[in-house]
């Protein structure tokens, strides 16, 4: 069984890098080649690797899982490639055979897999972040993982001015009928560091209409990243049973929704969860998408600058590009970045794996939102904000990072 599995990896694998003629169009895409230059990090690079493990070229080792591990996952190589070569879907294949055949001691993915398959886990750990925050002992944890929160009193505080802060909001324009069954994801990652933002995403939800509040487990992205592959397809499951009475389910997580969107693919061949999965997928909306579609108007308009930085999953993943940028420029003034969709650095896990390299292209990033002037950079994704909020702490001050259900 397990053997069969392999082989299915491997083909999928083989599939996706022997169509890469390996110009190079893709190595000036790749943040990881950026502040490095070495070949084998790059797409290219992988994609020799996977093709020699499916040519039996080299062999399975722990070593070739570390060269595919250190990958951001964010696909800016797919953007760029002229053949649209799919590397990040082949390093899923890829690292999930190697998973299977090295049996690598993966205790540290295993141990935080099994954290976010419990929600009540979630849920204990979420309290437990908050108490932290609370008392000051948040800056313990290393890599910046409990930051802050920019709340939106304080951004309203800051920016708002006394009109916007004493007046009432304008009715909500969300034209959202009574028979539409809305619903809320909530990630691990919004509801461990990013309480009050996801406390607005429902806000802004209660605003057009009465939200479903399901007590959803992680979206699996975690599990499927990591060679855990059958824990993700559990995971899945489970999400679309809790999610079958809703019509429309909305994530403020770009890595939730993209991985939630992509859902049905990994059902395809399974004749009983194939058209439930499809279904679901169906449903999946990021906040912003929904509120454009529901035309939505913010809440207020502020005087503050806004500058937008774009998750790989939710941009390259999603095509999701105009939608939050349009809400920005409805609730203050907007300046477009430089590089606004290469990734900060963040990626999962790799920031805690590699917090060297994660470092050098945050840098990168905090450069190019200090180049905008803007007072806010805004983003929709738990694991990119942690990323910017350590940006803005080594801006001195120059700028804040918000979710933009907190600003809009």
């Amino acid at each position: 069984m397990r053997n069969d599995t392999d082989k299915k990896l491997l083909e999928a694998a083989r599939k996706i890098v022997s169509q890469c003629d390996r110009c190079g169009t893709c190595l000036p895409a790749c943040p990881l080649f950026e502040v490095n230059s070495v070949e084998a990090f790059s797409a290219r690079g992988k994609n020799v690797i996977a093709r020699a493990l499916t040519e039996g070229g080299i062999e399975p080792t722990p070593e070739a899982l570390a060269k595919v591990n250190f990958c951001l996952l964010c696909r800016a190589c797919v953007d760029l490639c002229p053949s649209k070569i799919a590397t990040d879907d082949a390093m899923i294949h890829i690292r999930q055979y190697l998973v299977n055949k090295t049996a690598a001691p993966n205790t540290r993915y295993k141990a935080i897999g099994k954290i976010l398959k419990s929600r009540g886990m979630v849920t204990l750990a979420a309290g437990s972040l908050a108490l932290l925050r609370r008392l000051g002992l948040n800056s313990v944890f290393p890599h910046g993982m409990v930051p802050e929160e920019y709340t939106r009193a304080h951004f309203l505080a800051a920016f708002a001015g006394p009109a916007a802060l004493a007046g009432k909001t304008p009715p909500s324009q969300v034209a959202v009928t009574a028979a539409t069954r809305v619903a809320y994801f909530e990630g691990c990652g919004m509801r461990m560091m990013f309480p009050e933002a996801a406390a607005e995403t429902l806000n802004l939800l209660k605003a057009g209409t009465k939200p479903l509040v399901k007590d959803n487990v992680c979206c699996g992205l975690p599990h499927l990243a990591h060679g855990l592959r059958d824990e993700f397809l559990e995971l899945a499951r489970k999400n679309i049973e809790i999610y079958e009475d809703a019509d429309a389910v909305v994530c403020d997580c770009a890595s939730c929704g993209g991985t939630l969107k992509h859902i049905a693919s990994y059902f395809a061949d399974d004749a009983r969860w194939k058209d439930r999965a499809a279904a679901f997928s169906r449903k999946v909306m990021d906040l912003t998408e929904y509120l454009a579609k529901a035309g939505y108007t913010p809440r207020q308009r502020v005087e503050a600058t806004f500058t937008y930085h774009d998750p790989c999953h939710l941009s390259r993943g999603q095509g999701i590009r105009k939608q939050p940028r349009e809400l920005l420029k409805a609730a203050g003034n907007f300046v477009e970045m430089k590089d606004a969709d290469v990734c900060c650095g963040g990626a999962g896990s790799f920031h805690l794996d590699y917090p060297d390299i994660a470092s050098k292209i945050l840098d990168k990033k905090r450069a190019n939102i200090e180049r905008t002037g803007a007072a806010v950079v805004v983003t929709g994704c738990p694991g990119c904000l942690i990323q910017l909020s350590k940006a803005a702490k080594a801006s001195g001050g120059k700028f804040k990072a918000m979710h933009i259900s907190q600003v809009i």
